[in-house]
């Protein structure tokens, strides 16, 4: 083989390492992200994701019960939920994607 040839493959080699190691770390980037969606409220722990945000904001009472995600009734003040978990699910969500472009800058050097 020659040096053109196996400086060709080694290249090829590492571009597809990187790409592994790309699809790894985001995999790993958004399982952390997904953990630190949870916020604990009135002694009971939500994950904040779109379908709790949609449900709060048409919810029509103030104050209901709503299962946390160890399966227990939490007493809620909808609005007070509702705007902790707004401001938690975007906080979480710029750090991520302040994350993930970080990854795929990486991925191109």
């Amino acid at each position: 083989m020659t040096t053109k040839s196996t400086t060709h493959i080694e290249r090829i080699v590492e571009q597809v390492r990187v790409a592994t190691d790309y699809q790894l770390n985001k995999r790993i980037l958004r399982e952390r992200i997904l953990t630190e969606l949870h916020l604990p409220y009135n002694n009971g722990m939500f994950k904040v994701t779109t379908d709790l945000l949609a449900f709060l904001a048409t919810w029509p009472d103030d104050t209901l019960h709503l299962e946390d995600v160890y399966q227990n009734p939490i007493a809620i003040k909808r609005e007070e939920l509702l705007d902790l978990a707004r401001q938690h699910y975007q906080s979480v969500l710029n750090t991520w994607h302040q994350q993930h472009e970080e990854l795929k800058q990486i991925r191109k050097v």
